[in-house]
């Protein structure tokens, strides 16, 4: 004998179906977000150490630049990565956050999906630019096979918080955008 099928089980069925998707996909993106960082890093604390050459290897998140009603200056991570490895590779990684709703409920909850935006090469160029050889760009493919010239200065206090300059119109003075980077773990922290 078949039994009737109950809507509001289905679709709490597929309300959990679903949760259960993005947490997976959630967990390989963290996955392959700590392989890059562990790949990049590890290595890279030795490196860094016997060459002293290219002071952008390690992870980086992105950060506004904030001034308090006091005017006291902070910096409030936003959920982009950068990790620069030893053999000068680059990845992006962006983290957007997702509401989901179970059916027939007030409650939502927050999961948050990681993936690589762009990936490619870096080269170092002076001691304060670079180059980005974007090799792929995921979010928008007229950026692929494409050079980026980048400018970088270090906070004159902490050198864990990098400040980023880039064109994005060529050479028109106007077209420079500028960005805050800190390094997540600085080398030879223990």
């Amino acid at each position: 004998m078949k039994r009737p099928v109950n809507r509001a089980q289905s679709r709490r069925d597929i309300s959990a179906l679903s949760r259960g998707r993005v947490l997976q996909m959630f967990r390989k993106s963290l996955f392959i977000l700590a392989v890059t960082f562990l790949c990049g890093t590890f290595t890279a604390h030795a490196q860094v150490k016997e060459n002293g050459k290219n002071p952008l290897f390690g992870l980086w998140q992105y950060a506004d630049e904030v001034i308090r009603a006091d005017g006291q200056k902070i910096y409030v991570g936003k959920q982009i990565y950068k990790t620069i490895t030893t053999d000068n590779r680059y990845f992006v990684i962006l983290g957007i956050d997702i509401p989901l709703k179970e059916a027939d409920s007030e409650k939502t909850e927050i999961s948050t999906v990681t993936f690589i935006t762009q990936q490619g090469d870096i080269e170092m160029t002076s001691e304060n630019t670079y180059l980005e050889y974007i090799n792929e760009h995921f979010l928008d493919k007229s950026l692929n096979n494409t050079i980026s010239n980048l400018k970088f200065k270090f906070n004159e206090n902490n050198h864990n918080i990098m400040y980023v300059e880039y064109n994005i119109g060529g050479n028109e003075e106007n077209d420079w955008v500028k960005e805050v980077w800190i390094r997540v773990m600085p080398y030879g922290s223990k």
